[in-house]
């Protein structure tokens, strides 16, 4: 989990991403839901890069959307919930195992000629889609007064968790690195020195607690 950045998240949301709006009581839970709509609109992102896979000729890179925006995008909302909810998920402690009872949609996958491997992003497209509906779940209820269990919070984080290590395996990308430039790029600017320190730090860290292990 070292490598979610989760100070240079918690900076980069003063900057960009919280709303003075959110400054009332129940702001936290304000923010719950606007991480949701993110998160059904990357699931979006992933529909319709598997969509238009079917149909895009060869040589066109339907995924693009996926590894430069879906996959660091879902880095950073998992981030954020766990900077919000820090008891239920400690930064150097490992996620929870995946609750086996949600089952993958029975939705038939494509195989678009051009795209082999593609099938590989449905499991993907499932996580995203329970992340999203975890997130929904426990905000409904409380828009009415009404509470939810946070363990909808802990179970989207793993989906999201999940989803990112996921994406950063099929594309063959840095997570660390991916994430770092996508809060850059959103901000218009490179992260505050300090922040690139702590990160390079955290990073060599995991990279000796958990070796980066060649795809066979």
């Amino acid at each position: 989990m070292r490598h979610l950045l989760l100070q240079a998240q918690a900076w980069w949301d003063v900057q960009r991403f919280d709303q003075p709006v959110w400054q009332v009581g129940e702001w936290r839970d304000q923010k719950v839901r606007h991480i949701q709509l993110h998160v059904a609109k990357a699931l979006g992102k992933v529909v319709a890069a598997l969509g238009e896979g079917a149909d895009t000729a060869c040589g066109a890179d339907p995924l693009a959307p996926v590894r430069d925006e879906v996959l660091p995008d879902v880095a950073i909302y998992c981030s954020q919930l766990i900077n919000m909810f820090p008891d239920w998920c400690a930064p150097t402690a490992a996620l929870p195992q995946p609750d086996t009872s949600l089952a993958t949609p029975s939705v038939a996958a494509p195989s678009p000629v051009c795209m082999p491997r593609t099938e590989a992003l449905w499991s993907v497209l499932a996580s995203l889609s329970r992340a999203s509906a975890r997130l929904a779940a426990y905000i409904e209820p409380r828009e009415h007064g009404v509470a939810s269990p946070l363990s909808h919070i802990r179970g989207a984080m793993q989906d999201l968790h999940e989803s990112a290590e996921a994406l950063a395996a099929y594309f063959l990308v840095d997570l660390t690195r991916a994430h770092q430039t996508r809060l850059e790029a959103l901000l218009g600017a490179a992260l505050p020195p300090f922040l690139v320190e702590a990160m390079v730090h955290t990073h060599s860290q995991a990279l000796v607690e958990r070796p980066y292990v060649p795809p066979s």
